[in-house]
Formats: C-alpha cells, sequence, structure tokens
C-alpha cells in the first residue's frame, strides 16, 4: 500500500527506461522546426504540409491535471527502430490518480510492451516480446494490487505472400493478493491476407495463447473472418465472423476457514467466456440519387463463473453462475442525395436481446437457500425488443435557405419472465425537429430550431403502474452569426425549453408528483482582434430556469424554485502561427429563490471568480505544449471564501 504523492519502487526501473529511451530517441531524430502552424483564424496562412501525417519513429506524452482534490498524471511514449534487418520497438503507459482526503487514495496503472524483430530472410524472422501490466489501488477492494508480465520468443513465418504463422513460448509471472504464481506460456498468432476467391477477397486472424501459472491455468482464443464480395457495378456485401473465447482465474481475499480446513489460504475463482456473432452488410446503388444500406447481426454469448473451493458454513454461500446473452439486430437504411441540394434518409431498425441467469447447486447445499438464491437469480432474465423509424430531410430552398426536418420514433419492450420481477413495461420515444438556416449577407447568417421530444412509459403490472409518466419537452432556439472583415466575429443564441413530466393516474394525492422545469438560456461571444496577432474574447451566458408542481390535466402549476445563474469572462488573447495564449478572468453566480404563495424569495447566493490561463504552444510540428489553469474563490451565502486552484498540462513530441 501506498500513500501520498509517492511512486511505487517497481515502477521506477520502466519509467526511467521510458525516459532514457525516449531521450536518445529525441537527440538521434530531432529536425529543425518545420513549417509553422497556421490554423489560426487570425494570420490567415495556408495548414502545413503533408510532413505531419506521416508516421513517426517516437513519441511522448505528459500530462498532469488537477481538479479541486484530485490529481491525475498521465505519461506515456513510444519509440520504434528500423536498422537493416532489425527492427525494435516499445510502448509504454503511466497513469496515476490521487484523491486528496483525509485517508487519500492512491490508484496506479501501468502498461508497457516492447517487441524485437530479426529477419533471416524474406519468410522467417525471429522474434521477441515482453509485455507488463501493473496495477495498484490502495482502496479495500478485492484485486487492489496486482501485476503481469509475460516474455515470448519464436519465429514469424510467411510461406505465402498472403498467409504467415508466428508461434512463440516463453515464461508468465503473475502476482494477485501478494502471491506470485509462474510457469510457461505460449502464443500462436496466424493470418490471412487480401486471398481471393473469385470476385470475393478474404481475410482471417488467429489467435491462441495460455499461461499454465500453476496452481492457476489462463487461455484465450479469438478469430476473425472477413469476406468482401463485389457484384455488378454498384453493390458490396461484406460477411464477417468473430469468435472468442477466454479463460481468467483469480485469487479471492483471505479465508482463514478455508486454510484450517483444506491448508488453502486464498480461494480461486474461474470465469470463462465466450463470444459467437456473425454480421451482414449490404450495399447497393439502387439509382443514381439512392442508395441501399442493409446490416444483419447476432450474436451469442456465454458467462460461466466457477469455484472450486467453498466455505460451507457460509449463511449464503457462493454457487456457481451461468450467464447467456443472445442479440439479434437488423436494419436497413434508404439514402437519398442528388447532389442538387436535396437530400433523405429513412432508416427502419428491428432489435432483440434475451438474457438468462442460472445458478448451478453443489453437493451438501442447503435447498432452501439453493431456491431463494436461484429465484433472485432468476430475477434478472429478461427480454428487450426495440424498433425504430428515423427520418431525415434537407432541402435547399435557394443559394440563401436551407430547410430540414428529423423524426425518430422507438419502441421498447421489457419483459421479465420472473413472477417477482413487477418491472415489465413499454416505453415510447418520439422525436422531431424543425431547421431553418438563411445566409442574409456575407457577413450576417441566422438559424431557428424547434424540436420536441416526447416519451411515455408504461409499467404493465399494477405493482408499477403507479409510475406510468408522460415526459414531454418543448424547445426553441434561435441563433445568429455575424463577420465584419476578419477582425470580428459575433455569436448569439437563445434557448427556451418547457419540460414536463406527468404520472398518468393523477390524482388530488398524486398531483405534486408531476413536475415542470422551465428555462430560458441566453449566450453571447463576440471576438475582436485589437491588432496583429491580439484579439479581445467576451463571454456571457444567463440561464434562467424555474421549478414546479404540475396538475397536468388543468394545466396549471405551483412553483417551487427559481434559479438565476450568470457567467462573464473576459480574455486577452495571442491567436499565432505556433503561439495561442490568452490571458482573462471569470465570474460566475447563482441566485437562488424560494416561493411563499406566489411571491419570489431569496434563498441563497453561490459565486465564484478567479483569473484564468490557456496556452497553446506549438515549439515545431512535433513538439506541443498544451497547458490550462484557474484560480477560484468561492463563497455561498457570504460565508468563509474557499480558493481553489486548477491546472491542466499537456506535452506532446512527435519527431
Amino acid at each position: 500500500m501506498r500513500s501520498g504523492m509517492q511512486t511505487c519502487p517497481r515502477h521506477i526501473p520502466i519509467l526511467l527506461l521510458c525516459v532514457l529511451v525516449t531521450t536518445v530517441s529525441m537527440h538521434a531524430q530531432y529536425t529543425s522546426p518545420a513549417t509553422p502552424d497556421s490554423t489560426s483564424i487570425a494570420d490567415g496562412t495556408s495548414s502545413p504540409d503533408s510532413t505531419d501525417n506521416l508516421s513517426t519513429p517516437a513519441s511522448l506524452s505528459f500530462g498532469f491535471e488537477r481538479n479541486i482534490n484530485t490529481f491525475l498524471w498521465d505519461m506515456g511514449g513510444n519509440w520504434d527502430v528500423a536498422r537493416n534487418d532489425w527492427s525494435f520497438s516499445v510502448n509504454e503507459r503511466f497513469q496515476r490518480t490521487l484523491i486528496r482526503t483525509d485517508r487519500g487514495t492512491v490508484k496506479d496503472e501501468q502498461n508497457v510492451n516492447v517487441a524485437m524483430n530479426y529477419d533471416v530472410d524474406e519468410q522467417l524472422a525471429l522474434v521477441t516480446t515482453f509485455s507488463s501490466f501493473i496495477f495498484s489501488d490502495n482502496r479495500a477492494l478485492a484485486l487492489n494490487d496486482l501485476s503481469s508480465n509475460e516474455l515470448l520468443g519464436g519465429v514469424h513465418w510467411r510461406p505465402l505472400p498472403t498467409l504467415s504463422f508466428i508461434p512463440q513460448a516463453g515464461v508468465s509471472f503473475d502476482t494477485q493478493q501478494g502471491i506470485t504464481d509462474r510457469g510457461f506460456a505460449y502464443a500462436l498468432d496466424a493470418g490471412l491476407m487480401d486471398f481471393s476467391i473469385g470476385n470475393t477477397l478474404a481475410q482471417a486472424e488467429w489467435h491462441s495463447s495460455a499461461e499454465f501459472i500453476d496452481p492457476r491455468f489462463q487461455q484465450e482464443h479469438r478469430g476473425t473472418a472477413d469476406f468482401l464480395a463485389r457484384f455488378a457495378d454498384s453493390g458490396i456485401n461484406h460477411t464477417q465472423l468473430l469468435f472468442r473465447s477466454m479463460r481468467r482465474e483469480f485469487y479471492l481475499p483471505y479465508d482463514s476457514t478455508l486454510e484450517a480446513d483444506r491448508d488453502i489460504a486464498f480461494p480461486t475463482e474461474s470465469r470463462d467466456e465466450r463470444i459467437v456473432s456473425l454480421r451482414n452488410t449490404l450495399q447497393y446503388r439502387i439509382a443514381d440519387p439512392l442508395r441501399l444500406l442493409a446490416n444483419v447481426e447476432l450474436s451469442q454469448r456465454d458467462i460461466a463463473r466457477k469455484r472450486p473451493h467453498r466455505n460451507y458454513g457460509e449463511a449464503i454461500p457462493f454457487f456457481d453462475a451461468d450467464i447467456t446473452e443472445f442479440r439479434l439486430n437488423g436494419n436497413i437504411q434508404f439514402m437519398f442525395d442528388n447532389n442538387d441540394g436535396t437530400t433523405g434518409l429513412l432508416r427502419i431498425e428491428q432489435s432483440e436481446r434475451d438474457e438468462v441467469h442460472e445458478i448451478i447447486g453443489f453437493e451438501g447445499a442447503n435447498p432452501t437457500i439453493f431456491a431463494r438464491q436461484q429465484s433472485l437469480e432468476r430475477q434478472k432474465n429478461n427480454t428487450i425488443r426495440q424498433t425504430q423509424l428515423g427520418l431525415l430531410f434537407s432541402q435547399a430552398l435557394s443559394t440563401r435557405d436551407t430547410l430540414s426536418f428529423s423524426a425518430s420514433t422507438v419502441k421498447m419492450q421489457y419483459d421479465a419472465p420472473s413472477p417477482e420481477n413487477f418491472d415489465d413495461r413499454d416505453e415510447l420515444f418520439i422525436l422531431a425537429g424543425l431547421r431553418w438556416s438563411h445566409r442574409f449577407s456575407p457577413h450576417f447568417r441566422a438559424a431557428l430550431m424547434a424540436d420536441v421530444n416526447l416519451r411515455h412509459t408504461v409499467f404493465i403490472l399494477a405493482e408499477r403502474s403507479a409510475n406510468n409518466t408522460w415526459n414531454r419537452v418543448f424547445r426553441v432556439s434561435p441563433a445568429t452569426e455575424l463577420r465584419i472583415g476578419t477582425s470580428f466575429v459575433s455569436r448569439n443564441s437563445a434557448e427556451v425549453v418547457a419540460n414536463y413530466t406527468v404520472y398518468d393516474f393523477e390524482t388530488q394525492v398524486q398531483s405534486q408528483r408531476s413536475f415542470s422545469l422551465r428555462q430560458l438560456t441566453l449566450t453571447d461571444s463576440t471576438l475582436l482582434r485589437l491588432g496583429g496577432s491580439v484579439w479581445a474574447e467576451l463571454h456571457f451566458h444567463l440561464r434562467l430556469y424555474e421549478r414546479g408542481e404540475l396538475r397536468w390535466s388543468a394545466f396549471t402549476m405551483r412553483p417551487l424554485q427559481f434559479f438565476d445563474e450568470r457567467t462573464l469572462s473576459l480574455s486577452l488573447l495571442r491567436l499565432g502561427a505556433r503561439i495561442r495564449a490568452s490571458i482573462g478572468i471569470r465570474y460566475y453566480e447563482q441566485r437562488r429563490y424560494g416561493y411563499s404563495g406566489r411571491e419570489r424569495e431569496p434563498a441563497g447566493i453561490l459565486y465564484s471568480y478567479g483569473p484564468t490561463a490557456d496556452l497553446r504552444l506549438r515549439l515545431s510540428t512535433s513538439t506541443h505544449v498544451m497547458a490550462e489553469g484557474w484560480y477560484q474563490l468561492t463563497s455561498e451565502n457570504s460565508g468563509h471564501l474557499r480558493s481553489t486552484p486548477n491546472i491542466a498540462l499537456r506535452v506532446f513530441w512527435y519527431p
């Protein structure tokens, strides 16, 4: 266990190796800075050439963020080098999360992967791989300190240009609950690439691995097969098969009873998972503006949890469990685009998911306890069926006007076969929206959006039917954008939202359960060039909302709470090719009100303010530094003033 910000000693060699490798790579690969970045709106220069998109032999990243009492570190890097017949690569990532409280919690996670390859000839190569995973958490969790390290060596054999095999063998070290197990490990990878069968292009991959770390055994088998067939001149059919079988065994917390009875201090539990899936996708151009896309997918997933050793004296003993999940999904889309301003999409989808939970008894189990646990497990069994219909249409009315409409509806049916599960329900979702945009001039444009969102939930059984509800959300939002030359940009928007949640069985006693939320939001963002690459930015946000009890049948509301939130920030920016920096101040205020009858009465005030700063530094096309910080002073109801520093830092290097 560790506390505070100390680094676990076993992490130090790996971190030093990563830093050393990256430092050597930086020295070997460094070149003079390339053309400056030009994405800045202030300078209006063109973007860099395509060298930014080339693969890089190395990279380094560092990130730090503090948010109130949470500290996050994220460090990583990779290095790839090839010399004649040799190639070598290292990939490392370390993450730490520190939550500073009375009892500080620290969680560390580190991944390291190293690979080396030597080409003997065109068909044969020698390969060596090392992988390491370390995880620790000083909270009282079952698996709070573990590590897995594996070293393998073998060959990469390519008997044909389209066929390859990579058998490897080695040793594995796995630590859980302070116990280190070691043993023989192997891995086999095979691949079939770009194999033609008539008009069909086939690809396949297979992976098998196992770890004999006595007394535990772990293995994984997975494979995929892809078949891409072209027919006619405008049709493509893609079929994909997937299989995965994985077994993991892990230690459970110490059990003194098992140690006394069977000389077993740490019992084990195994988890076997198997997934089989099939997906088929069809694309076909029916006519020049009309295309068809159809997709069918089905999958079967099985999970089995078992324990070879049990404490028979437990009041609720562990029973082996099996979970089965079956999914079936099918959808069809018709897409229309006449390349003259008219586009449309129609989508129909049907899906189903069946989930079954079972437990398995064992010799000596109390039949009463087993029956009770089996009943609880079977309450999780469920079937979900869902049907969706979607429509999207957009029409350019002129060179200045565009009108679009979208609508979708979803019906979901949840069925639970257990008589003790009362969650059987039907849900209906309806969403429709309309958007109109108009360009008044090259400098000014406006848009108006309106949408409605409806949701009806109906519980089938009487035990839950009192919770049947309608949720209705209505929204209207206009927006404008004004640009004057290259020195002034102003964006403004407003939004009015009315949200009503109503119980179907609204009675005199239950009327207070229905409620409403009405909200008005105004936003203004203005950017003004002061000269050269220096800009000033003003951002204002106003949000007014009211919560209340609702009687839908009479459409009357009794207000309960009112909130007035305002945010104002002013920043000075420098927007350049290499440096994008800003410094400013931000003020936030929330005023809360209650009601006495219809009269609004103050109920409290919360405000916070403080300076802000942001830096985006591009030292070259391969080196980026991003830093953001803000210092926040907060007070509630004129009480004690709390100060909270916050900072986020990111460093990236690509040679």
